[in-house]
């Protein structure tokens, strides 16, 4: 007997705007792409992805942008240098207190990160990850997306033209 397939896509878009701050930067989902089955969860207050006992493949992106408010209309304007930055994918638990401002307080060779994004800049280059997951109690993942110690003029989110459409983050969990 074949069990059912059960994965899910969640999604940050903008329903406002969000500045980056120093450090690790939690990626909040605001909308469920598609989820099926009962198996990954995601809370849409803080961002947790909760996953039953069991193995997954796990993929997505996250991305920031500069952004100022004498940006032209319907534009990101681009830096050079620009400022660089990944994501993050990691383990969360609730009992363990983890400053996001102090980057090198959960060094990323921890074993609750489960894996590391390819590197990005605020120019609206994504960090990508892929990463397989195993677990045999329920777990609770973040993503986390970083741009440095002074992260000038850079946000998570930005809400422009009165449109909610732009998609800075995603995650697509697959139960194996």
């Amino acid at each position: 007997m074949t069990a059912s397939l059960e994965y899910a896509v969640f999604t940050e878009l903008s329903p406002d705007t969000k500045p980056a701050t120093p450090g690790f930067n939690r990626r909040v989902f605001t909308d469920t792409d598609i989820c099926k089955g009962t198996a990954i969860q995601c809370d849409f207050t803080t961002g947790i992805v909760m996953l039953a006992p069991g193995a997954y493949h796990i993929s997505g992106h996250s991305m920031v942008a500069y952004f100022t408010k004498d940006d032209p209309p319907e534009t990101i304007v681009t830096r050079s240098p620009a400022s660089a930055g990944y994501c993050r994918l990691r383990g969360f638990d609730p009992n363990r207190a983890v400053d996001p401002a102090n980057m090198r307080g959960l060094p990323n060779s921890d074993p609750s990160v489960i894996c590391i994004g390819s590197p990005s800049t605020a120019n609206l280059v994504p960090s990508l990850f892929e990463a397989f997951y195993e677990t045999d109690k329920p777990a609770q993942l973040l993503l986390e997306h970083q741009s440095g110690s002074k992260p000038e003029q850079i946000y998570l989110r930005v809400f422009v033209e009165n449109s909610k459409w732009h998609v800075f983050a995603r995650i697509a969990v697959r139960r194996l």
